[in-house]
């Protein structure tokens, strides 16, 4: 797709692109917030590692293997945000830059100019290869959510994948397992998945739920939030209706699991709560799912602070209600806090507002500053009936949030994840498959005592492959708050540094060497 160029740059040497607004993401609050800001009149540029928009949950929707019937409605509800997202960017109202990385961020120290104050630079990797140093005025991080690192015994095996990966197969190839597969865990994406593959023609072998047995009487605890998720629940009944329909076994209360196998997967095995007996089942195929938390590596690369979220076990972005992190950035979609995807659409189009209102709260301070959008005409007009205008829109669409989140409370509480699953695991169980790095190992090295997960990073490489940590992490944390006596939050997550993704040393060697002097001291 061809795009134009960020309009200024900063410096002497042309090294550095300037940008208004840049959006890291271009899933559902992603393209909602560059949406929003275009309707305004204001051309953000867009930054996508995928090679098309859509994010995860409206993976290649812009031209989809399987259709409604065997993908379902909420998938295919994505493609009028798609289309639009598509047509204004090819109109020139969205800077959008598919297959491009961020791999290095940090606020810009720029003390001879004060409109640079909250900026940052990014180090930004194009499709072509080459790294370029870019300066965002203001940021809107919509990096979304990442399955979470669930392990077990065998779980590095050939044949046992997430089923986030399996869904992708189905999206972007069509692509089933060879034979029935074996789902286990928990959450919606489990069930989920379990109905495209029956639709798919290839129903699942078995599921097995490690969630608690309480689901009646949780919803029934709370009939409020139940209401509010009541279409929620209305899918997910209608799912399992059709599972149960098909014969499709589901075993409820599984509290532990191993996958067996030498060169590949040959087998299952596994205990229900309450009971010693170790069922098997041999199976080709099996694909795992223990929820999604916020993807850490952008927002924790960046020194925001997160906090332990019981309810979705997991670190959590600290925002304020207009989704701003610090001054100059806003948080919006799971990044910041599972809520789904029409929930990121509305944190988009929120952090968009919230932006428009920043930017308007400064040209009316400056009234000289008449930078043009892509159009030529100064965006958004800065005058106190527009601010008034953006912030009935923000409570309007707060106020939706906030019923929306209050019924996806209660599905956190109905997929709940065990918090003692990884202190449950036998000694050699892999926590770090990058690295090798099993159960065992980290207790030995918990019992010297390090002070952090770097620390512990250090003793045993844990965390040093090439996920970075993203699949580690929070079962590190775990591991050592279980050890040491500490709470999450007092034990923290890694240090994330750059590069942030994977990057060539040939491309490193053509990055700004400017930037390169900073990183190493």
């Amino acid at each position: 797709m061809q795009t134009c160029e960020p309009r200024e740059t900063v410096g002497t040497d042309g090294s550095k692109d300037r940008a208004r607004v840049v959006v890291l993401g271009a899933g559902p609050a992603g393209m909602a917030a560059a949406l929003r800001l275009a309707e305004a009149g204001l051309r953000s540029l867009v930054l996508d590692q995928a090679r098309a928009p859509g994010g995860q949950i409206y993976r290649d929707l812009d031209q989809p293997q399987l259709d409604a019937a065997v993908m379902g409605k909420d998938y295919h509800r994505g493609r009028s945000l798609v289309g639009a997202f598509l047509d204004a960017a090819r109109r020139g109202e969205i800077d959008y830059r598919p297959g491009t990385r961020v791999w290095w961020i940090e606020a810009l120290d720029d003390a001879l100019n004060d409109a640079l104050d909250d900026a940052h630079r990014l180090g930004v990797r194009g499709h072509d290869g080459i790294s370029r140093e870019l300066v965002a005025e203001r940021l809107i991080i919509a990096t979304g959510a990442m399955e979470r690192g669930w392990p077990f015994p065998g779980w590095q095996l050939p044949g046992v994948m997430q089923a986030g990966a399996a869904q992708i197969l189905m999206k972007q190839g069509a692509l089933l397992t060879e034979g029935p597969p074996v789902l286990a865990g928990n959450g919606p994406l489990l069930y989920l998945l379990a109905w495209q593959y029956l639709n798919a023609g290839c129903p699942p072998r078995m599921i097995l739920d490690t969630a608690p047995n309480l689901g009646l009487a949780r919803t029934l605890r709370h009939p409020l939030r139940a209401w509010r998720a009541r279409g929620y629940l209305a899918k997910g009944a209608r799912m399992l209706a059709a599972l149960r329909r098909a014969g499709v076994p589901i075993v409820r209360g599984v509290q532990s699991l191993a996958a067996e196998g030498d060169q590949r997967l040959t087998g299952v095995r596994y205990r229900r709560r309450g009971n010693s007996d170790e069922h098997k089942l041999k199976t080709d195929w099996l694909l795992t799912h223990m929820g999604v938390v916020p993807e850490p590596q952008l927002p924790q690369g960046l020194g925001i602070e997160h906090r332990w979220q019981e309810a979705q076990q997991a670190f959590v972005p600290d925002r304020r209600d207009d989704l701003s992190v610090r001054p100059g950035v806003w948080l919006a979609g799971d990044g910041g806090g599972i809520g789904g995807a029409v929930n990121a659409e509305r944190e988009g189009r929120l952090a968009a507002l919230a932006v428009l209102d920043d930017l308007m709260a400064d040209l009316m301070a400056d009234p000289q500053d008449t930078t043009a959008n892509a159009k030529g005409a100064a965006a958004p007009i800065p005058d106190a009936d527009n601010r008034r205008a953006v912030a009935r829109e923000s409570a309007a669409l707060r106020r939706r949030r906030r019923q929306d989140l209050s019924g996806r409370r209660l599905l956190d509480a109905l997929f709940t994840p065990p918090a003692d699953w990884v202190e449950r695991q036998s000694g050699e169980t892999l926590i770090c498959r990058c690295e090798g790095v099993s159960r065992a190992q980290l207790k030995a090295a918990l019992g010297a005592g390090p002070a952090g997960p770097n620390q512990l990073k250090a003793f045993t490489r844990c965390g040093m492959g090439p996920c970075q940590g993203r699949l580690c992490g929070t079962n590190v944390s775990r591991l050592m708050a279980s050890e040491q006596g500490r709470d999450m939050d007092e034990v923290g997550y890694y240090r994330i540094r750059p590069p942030l993704t994977s990057i060539t040393l040939g491309e490193l060697a053509l990055a700004p060497s400017d930037h390169l002097t900073t990183q190493s001291q």
